[in-house]
């Protein structure tokens, strides 16, 4: 398949741009605090108020050895890809508070640093589909593949596994309408056409330009069609785009509003039955 014309002339705005990096990502560290205390010491050991990707993969272990490397660096992923999102701290606490989820999350690591990305996705989606979608619960593949992404540059910096998300999803039926990809859960085959699609982009603009051209580089690309890459001119539309995503991201800023202000647990409880009873069953799917 030929490159799609929209890569292309996305790359070569980013050429002529001196190939700047991604505009790094806010956070706030007193509401990330609130939400997760117990790692209130990483946080405060970061010093930045604004995490890019580079800075992301930088502070990464070289490898995940243990539980807390993996926590560590799934902390880093969930910084970057939340930034100032309100309801990204408690989404994030809800994942990592399971008392399995640690120990899933270093298993992740091992597999993805030891055999790739790929392989990484598929544990995941073979342990969801036996039937109680337990296996880091919560988690979904456009943040999973963000902690994926971080573990993966690292370990294989010529050919790391990059993210597959919504925005990644609308720009491939816009503009590579033959390859269709499915986003809203763990399918496997989907993220394997997703890699070798930005390995294929990425080998044939690196010949007709030149220049290096990286997997992760071209998913980029994707993540930044139309920008002019001056400013946050794009970064900014993001943002508002998860602000107001789906009636269900509501829910979760109540519950994070009612978590910081240390409100009854009655209340969080009433909360998640509301949900329960007044959205649609596709609405209470995880959406991270």
């Amino acid at each position: 398949m030929t490159t799609p014309d929209a890569l292309i002339t996305t790359y070569k705005r980013w050429q002529d741009a001196g190939r700047p990096t991604q505009v790094p990502s806010r956070w706030n560290r007193k509401s990330w605090t609130n939400q997760l205390g117990q790692y209130e010491g990483f946080f405060n050991e970061l010093k930045i108020d604004r995490i890019d990707r580079k800075q992301a993969v930088q502070l990464s272990p070289h490898k995940v050895t243990n539980e807390q490397e993996a926590v560590q660096v799934f902390l880093l992923a969930m910084l970057w890809g939340y930034g100032l999102v309100g309801y990204g701290p408690f989404r994030t606490r809800r994942i990592i508070d399971r008392p399995e989820a640690v120990a899933e999350l270093l298993e992740v690591a091992q597999v993805a640093q030891r055999d790739g990305g790929l392989v990484a996705f598929q544990l995941i989606a073979d342990r969801r589909s036996r039937g109680t979608n337990s296996f880091l619960k919560w988690l979904g593949p456009a943040f999973g593949t963000k902690y994926i992404y971080f573990l993966t540059a690292k370990s294989y910096p010529e050919k790391p596994a990059p993210v597959m998300d919504a925005v990644v999803y609308r720009w491939f039926r816009k503009h590579a309408p033959d390859r269709k990809l499915r986003v809203d859960f763990w399918h496997t085959p989907s993220y394997k056409q997703f890699l070798d699609c930005l390995e294929e982009w990425a080998f044939d603009i690196t010949q007709q330009f030149g220049q290096q051209v990286r997997l992760d580089d071209v998913e980029y690309l994707i993540f930044a069609e139309g920008s002019r890459f001056e400013g946050n001119d794009w970064s900014e539309s993001w943002d508002a785009e998860h602000r107001a995503a789906s009636p269900s991201l509501l829910f979760d800023q109540l519950r994070a509003l009612a978590s910081s202000n240390n409100s009854d647990r009655q209340a969080f409880d009433l909360i998640t039955e509301l949900e329960s009873l007044l959205l649609p069953h596709n609405e209470q799917r995880e959406l991270a």
